[in-house]
């Protein structure tokens, strides 16, 4: 009854800026997805090694559901390449009871995972609870962040902070339980957000919710995202050398304050829908660039599909759905908080350039590229043979896919990796809101943006400046290619590349923790 309850059928999305969903074979899929769900639920743990590695089986299922993909392969997506590597649920050291009382007492040890997630199954089940006034209050409001009547010692919660932690997958997986409507998957979230680290106390939680003074940076009035990642781009104070997952704190304690003086030049006051759409906007654009051209090195080039930089984009897509459920506080406290995480994440991957004429210069699919290129711009094996009758005629590359998101978007559902999915799901989405912005819209843009200025910085030499003038909405579509490409087109016979697989990124753990065993002897 109660697991019922926490995933009942999934309701429709609560924004238009929300994901649309794919039709599925009439009930089997949503069966199947509920089943796993709930088997997924009660079975497995939070993190599936000791490494912080997320149980991604919920958000792969989702995915797939609402990409139209069939019950077998639902149940295929959670037993074949989950279930084989999952750490079971257990209980709390000393069968520990989360109340109101001892909350902060336990907050980011993993080890009391499912006693919050007890507490949140109350919380989510309380009669007349509401999505709006859970989130206003585990993650937004002062009680839970900066609590300055906290008695002396207790750490501090950081809710927000914590929402946003380890490539800002609580985010991710609440913002699920918000757009699809499922109490279950809002109680792991927050569950999830309460045994993170709060490591980024030095601008989520103290820029946002003590009062940080202004700084001789902040402008009069909100500089563009992509105007500051220009100028974050020739600043000399950052490194331009990638960092792995576990130096984001380096990070964050090496710039956190310069990190700051950024962030705050996004000033994102939202006092209508209006201003929020151009905001969320702002942040499709930049999280995009970041990873997808960021990613990009060259026509002929491996493309490196940034595993770190692509959950900037994953995350993004659930901001709306998130948004529609909190006050016009909550909501800029939220996407500033996105904002600054994704430079920092951009940063620690070594703030790859954004050759923009060079990456547009390239054929968009389905038209054929030139043989010296990494990644051809139409699928392999063999294509359909449309009839001469058809729109074009038989031998137009635009009968043979006359719109390129299908194939693309059927390898993703059959493909094994559970962060393809929901990187696809993201850019096509991405792609219906913004796809119709034409080249010089952005240099439009970022004309009535504020001037930068940062007195007494060395500047770099501009080696690569954006040109803003070449950006147009068929990136998304790009980046979705060159994505699917790098990881294999699985359905149409090239082998599973292995990119983003999770024993790679354990194998370099383990040898990392070798390595510092064998100094420290």
């Amino acid at each position: 009854m109660v697991l019922a309850r926490l995933f009942p059928t999934p309701s429709f999305p609560p924004s238009v800026l929300a994901p649309a969903r794919l039709p599925n074979a009439g009930p089997g899929p949503t069966a199947a997805l509920l089943k796993t769900l709930k088997d997924n639920h009660e079975r497995s743990h939070v993190f599936f090694n000791y490494y912080s590695f997320h149980n991604h089986a919920a958000h792969h299922l989702l995915a797939i559901w609402a990409l139209g993909a069939s019950g077998p392969l639902i149940t295929a997506a959670y037993e074949d390449t989950h279930l084989d590597h999952m750490r079971d649920a257990f209980q709390a050291p000393d069968h520990v009871v989360i109340s109101d009382d001892n909350f902060h007492d336990y907050l980011g040890d993993e080890n009391y995972y499912n006693a919050y997630l007890d507490y949140f199954h109350k919380v989510v089940l309380a009669p007349g609870a509401t999505t709006s006034d859970i989130l206003e209050k585990y993650i937004f409001s002062s009680e839970y962040n900066i609590n300055d009547s906290l008695a002396s010692g207790k750490q501090q919660p950081e809710m927000l902070n914590r929402f946003v932690e380890i490539l800002i997958h609580p985010l991710i997986h609440a913002g699920y339980g918000a757009e699809f409507g499922l109490p279950g998957m809002l109680a792991e979230g927050l569950a999830q957000a309460s045994v993170h680290p709060a490591r980024a106390t030095v601008f989520v939680s103290r820029l946002l919710f003590s009062g940080y003074p202004d700084s001789q940076y902040r402008p009069k009035s909100h500089v563009h995202a992509l105007a500051i990642l220009s100028q974050m781009l020739v600043d000399s104070r950052f490194w331009t050398r990638s960092l792995e997952k576990h130096e984001f704190e380096a990070m964050l304690v090496s710039h956190g304050e310069l990190i700051n003086s950024y962030g705050e030049m996004w000033t994102c006051e939202i006092n209508s829908q209006e201003d929020f759409n151009r905001h969320f906007e702002e942040l499709v654009w930049a999280s995009t660039l970041m990873y997808g051209v960021g990613s990009w090195d060259g026509e002929s080039e491996e493309y490196r599909a940034d595993f770190f930089t692509m959950h900037i984009v994953t995350s993004c897509l659930f901001l709306p759905s998130l948004c529609a459920h909190l006050s016009y506080r909550s909501q800029s406290l939220l996407l500033r908080a996105h904002f600054l995480v994704s430079i920092t994440w951009w940063l620690v991957r070594g703030r790859p350039a954004l050759p923009l004429r060079k990456f547009f210069a390239a054929p968009l699919a389905p038209l054929p590229s030139p043989a010296h290129f990494k990644y051809a711009t139409t699928l392999p094996g063999v294509l359909p043979q449309p009839a001469a009758s058809a729109l074009l005629g038989g031998d137009s590359p635009h009968a043979v896919a006359p719109n390129v998101w299908y194939p693309l978007l059927q390898n993703t559902i059959v493909h094994p990796n559970e962060h393809l999915c929901k990187c696809q799901r993201a850019l096509a989405h991405f792609a219906v809101l913004y796809g119709h912005r034409e080249a010089g819209f952005m240099s439009e843009a970022l004309s009535t943006s504020p001037a930068i200025s940062c007195p007494d910085t060395l500047l770099l030499p501009a080696l690569e400046v954006p040109e803003w003038e070449f950006l147009d909405g068929s990136v998304f579509l790009r980046v979705a290619w060159l994505t699917g490409a790098a990881l294999g087109w699985v359905r149409d016979g090239e082998p599973n590349t292995g990119a983003w697989d999770y024993q790679e990124f354990e194998r370099v753990a383990l040898e990392r923790d070798a390595l510092e065993a064998k100094m420290n002897a």
